[in-house]
């Protein structure tokens, strides 16, 4: 740790399983962002309850959901094959365009 940077005691006794280190990686890489324990799980959550906003869907059976975390009041963009989180999908501008329509969208307007 550089000067400055302290441990978060809520990581004490805390731990990432191996599979979802990716995600986290890419989350500080893309957004700065480093979440607090049990922030993951409600990312999950989100997605799997469908309260997260579907933004694109793939041919392969992925998705890019748009999922507004709470704490740090930060909209990332998370792509997920189903139930599993894949990645912190790169913050895009076309992304945020069709976010936006979507909200615009009588459709869309209850998602987030």
């Amino acid at each position: 740790m550089s000067q400055g940077e302290t441990l978060d005691p809520r990581w004490i006794g805390a731990v990432i399983p191996r599979e979802h280190w990716h995600f986290h990686r890419q989350l500080l890489d893309r957004y700065n962002i480093v979440l607090a324990p049990g922030e993951f799980s409600l990312v999950m959550e989100m997605i799997n309850r469908r309260r997260a906003q579907l933004i694109e869907e793939r041919r392969d059976g992925q998705a890019i959901y748009s999922v507004r975390l709470p704490v740090a009041q930060e909209r990332i963009y998370v792509l997920a094959h189903g139930a599993r989180i894949i990645t912190a999908w790169p913050p895009e501008k076309r992304l945020n365009v069709i976010r936006r329509q979507l909200e615009r969208s009588p459709l869309g307007a209850g998602s987030l």
